[in-house]
C-alpha cells in the first residue's frame, strides 16, 4: 500500500512555477480557441464564400425581401437588402479574469550552490562555478482542509503546507501593437474610400 502511495505522489511532483503556469497557459489556450471559433462562425455568416488558406472572402451575404410602399404616385414594389451579419447575434466571448487557488505541499527546495576544489599549486580551496541554477521548489497538489484523514490517505497522504492564490487579468495592449492596429485601421479606411461602389448603409432599399 505504501508503495502505491509513493508512486502516486512522485507522479504528481512538479516545480512550483510549472504548477502555477499550467492553468494560466490552459486559460490562454481556451481563450484563443474561443476566438478562432468566433472567426470561423463570423466568416460563414458574413460572406458567401471564404478561403481560410488565403483569407479571401466572397460577396457579403445579404437577405433580400420585397414589400409594397404607398406614396403620391400610387403603390410600388420595393426590394430591401440587409446584410445577414446585422441580424445574427455573434458569440464573442473572452476571458477577462480568472482566479486559481492551490493547496500544495512543498516537498523540497534546492538553491544555487558553489562548487569548490582544492588547488595543490595555490595550496588552498578555490571557488568554482555555480551549479543547480536558482532556487527551485518541488511541490505536489495536496488535499484541501475539508477532507478527512481517510480521503487524504486514498489521495496519497499529502497535507497542504502552502496556499497559493493566483489572479489572472487581461493585460493592456502594448504601445507598439496599438500603433500598428491604428495604422492598419487608417489604411483600411483609405482603401474603402477609394472603391467605386462602397457599401455604407446596413440596409439598402432598391425600387423594383
Amino acid at each position: 500500500m505504501n508503495n502505491d502511495n509513493t508512486e502516486r505522489i512522485s507522479s504528481q511532483v512538479m516545480e512550483l512555477k510549472d504548477l502555477i503556469a499550467a492553468p494560466l497557459v490552459a486559460t490562454v489556450d481556451a481563450d484563443s480557441l474561443s476566438t478562432q471559433r468566433y472567426l470561423d462562425y463570423l466568416m460563414k455568416i458574413a460572406f458567401e464564400t471564404y478561403d481560410p488558406a488565403t483569407g479571401k472572402t466572397g460577396a457579403l451575404r445579404m437577405l433580400t425581401f420585397n414589400y409594397r410602399s404607398h406614396d403620391l404616385s400610387g403603390v410600388r414594389m420595393q426590394s430591401v437588402r440587409i446584410p445577414v451579419l446585422t441580424l445574427v447575434p455573434l458569440p464573442l466571448l473572452q476571458v477577462q479574469e480568472a482566479d486559481f487557488d492551490f493547496d500544495i505541499q512543498v516537498l523540497d527546495a534546492s538553491s544555487r550552490q558553489q562548487q569548490t576544489s582544492f588547488s595543490f599549486e595555490a595550496g588552498r580551496s578555490e571557488a568554482g562555478d555555480s551549479v543547480n541554477g536558482d532556487t527551485r521548489l518541488r511541490v505536489a497538489l495536496a488535499s484541501t482542509g475539508g477532507q478527512t484523514s481517510g480521503s487524504m490517505q486514498r489521495s496519497g497522504g499529502l497535507s497542504a503546507n502552502m496556499k497559493v492564490h493566483v489572479k489572472m487579468r487581461q493585460a493592456d495592449i502594448p504601445g507598439g501593437l496599438s500603433a500598428l492596429l491604428n495604422k492598419a485601421v487608417n489604411n483600411m479606411a483609405s482603401d474603402i474610400s477609394d472603391t467605386s461602389a462602397p457599401f455604407s448603409d446596413p440596409a439598402e432599399i432598391v425600387p423594383v
